[in-house]
């Protein structure tokens, strides 16, 4: 079984895993699932393109 509690290497709050959904054909996978910081105010989760 696999487990990921470190926290959110930017902000320290928890991470949620989720599978991978894009990668292409002969893309390493990094890891099993894709690491999504839980907080919404987190940079890694906000874009400077979103449209208010």
């Amino acid at each position: 079984m696999y487990f990921d509690n470190r926290p959110c290497d930017v902000c320290g709050s928890e991470v949620e895993l989720r599978p991978h959904t894009t990668l292409s054909k002969g893309e390493a996978d990094s890891g099993p699932d894709e690491r999504v910081c839980t907080n919404a105010e987190c940079e890694t989760n906000t874009s400077d393109d979103v449209q208010p």
